[in-house]
């Protein structure tokens, strides 16, 4: 006789609790100082860094995409460095020479740029489906700052001021560029979490008011961020012809955005309906013919009460292999963050998790999930493979005839139980051309996520 879900997280956490520590968004897909960057929440200790990329044709980068990405990255690594040195100079060439700002900065800029040695490119990622190519670049950042007190790099600056106006000019074009295609990444991550916003209110149709509130914060820094937007452009259209108040205004519209998009992305990865289903978006347009849904029987973001019996329906496109995991709800008044996961299907009782394209799957068919203590929003999540999943017979084994749990302290353990166990799907159409490599485990999946919201009667 089966026990309800529930309490079978009791009875199981003394042997089937594990911690994770794997990055969100692990590798093989975007990587996480990709992911942060894109998000402006990267740091990285040590050194001072430089991201960019080059966008290409064809079925891999060329040397010209790869080495413009790098030249690119190098550029935005210099004027990082420009940035944080710029005050130490300022004043003291303002006194000696009466230039104006933007040229000192300029003049930072690319005397860094001919003088900096010891950077290093400390990884790449190529999006293979958008055509885009990314670089990281670093220096360690003690020695940096050695060479940039060095009289040499002093003079350099100086001597471009007095002598080099054609360079000045030249680092000014590079800096409003480099600047601009800041705010064009900016852009895109806007168009993603506007998609993200959208896809929740298919999400919480269901859901009372209270519930739908919750996300009324995201949408209005959202809309913030979109007046902001509207704002610069109508700014930089009255610019035009004057570059030194055009980089003034691209340099604080990127602030603006790197704040809100840093905001966004805390209010994301602090809540696991949200996290898990910004990474259903990424698997979407990774694959997107390939499709599965969640969805409670009571409608999406439903209430139930306590004893009451909970039944979920999963739908895919296509033949595949599923698996379904359940995120409790914190204690409530529990300072504790940690979330008990439990792999709710396959499980000790019903092990074919094989689902037929355009059939409907009940999982708590047999009635064993009810709604017990502790109250709250609890997060349900399916992923899905056209391979069978490796880890299976191993999770099964010690979930020793209940359900296997795990319990983590953040999203990155639910998002790494859900992909754990999928092999590389197939080699890439052409791998002479490709250099052997072979398409990410994601090339083969899709995922849905949904939630409900549990009560005392």
């Amino acid at each position: 006789m089966k026990k309800n879900l529930r309490l079978q997280l009791l009875s199981l956490a003394a042997f089937s609790i594990f911690l994770f520590t794997a990055p969100l968004g692990a590798a093989p897909r975007q990587p996480q100082w990709l992911h942060s960057h894109l998000n402006g929440t990267l740091k990285l200790t040590g050194v001072y860094h430089g991201i960019s990329f080059a966008d290409y044709r064809g079925k891999k980068p060329d040397y010209d995409a790869m080495r413009l990405a790098r030249d690119r990255a190098l550029d935005d690594l210099c004027y990082q460095l420009s940035v944080s040195v710029k005050s130490d100079f300022k004043n003291h060439i303002l006194k000696k020479s009466g230039y104006e700002e933007e040229k000192i900065a300029s003049s930072l800029f690319v005397s860094s740029r001919k003088v900096l040695s010891g950077v290093r490119e400390k990884d790449r990622w190529t999006n293979a489906r958008g055509r885009r190519h990314w670089v990281l670049l670093t220096i360690d950042r003690r020695n940096a700052d050695e060479q940039l007190q060095q009289q040499k790099f002093i003079n350099e600056v100086v001597d471009r001021l007095d002598r080099k106006q054609d360079e000045i000019l030249e680092g000014t074009k590079k800096i409003a560029g480099l600047l601009d295609r800041h705010m064009s990444v900016y852009s895109e991550q806007m168009k993603h979490y506007e998609k993200l916003l959208q896809t929740i209110d298919q999400k919480v149709t269901s859901a009372s008011d209270q519930t739908k509130m919750e996300y009324d914060q995201i949408r209005q820094t959202l809309t913030n961020l979109e007046k902001r937007q509207q704002l610069h452009d109508q700014k930089m259209a009255g610019y035009s012809q004057q570059q030194s108040e055009q980089i003034a205004e691209l340099v604080r519209q990127n602030r603006v955005l790197q704040n809100y998009l840093f905001q966004l992305s805390e209010k994301v990865q602090k809540d696991y309906f949200l996290a898990l289903t910004n990474d259903d978006l990424e698997n979407k347009s990774l694959n997107p013919d390939f499709r599965v849904k969640i969805q409670p029987e009571k409608g999406q973001g439903a209430s139930y009460y306590s004893k009451e019996k909970i039944r979920f329906q999963v739908k895919a496109s296509r033949g595949c292999y599923i698996k379904v995991i359940y995120l409790s709800s914190a204690a409530e008044g529990s300072s504790s963050q940690k979330k008990m996961n439990t792999l709710l299907f396959p499980n000790v009782h019903d092990k074919d998790n094989w689902i037929r394209a355009g059939e409907t799957k009940i999982i708590g068919r047999y009635g064993e999930l009810e709604v017990q203590p502790p109250f709250g929003k609890d997060v349900i999540t399916v992923v899905a493979s056209e391979n069978q999943f490796t880890d299976l017979d191993d999770t099964l084994r010690q979930a020793a005839g209940g359900y296997y749990s795990e319990v983590t302290v953040n999203t990155r353990g639910a998002i790494r139980m859900r992909t754990r166990g999928i092999g590389v799907v197939k080699a890439a159409a052409d791998s002479t051309t490709a250099g052997n490599l072979q398409l990410s485990p994601q090339d083969g999946i899709a995922s849905d996520t949904c939630f409900i919201v549990s009560y005392p009667r």
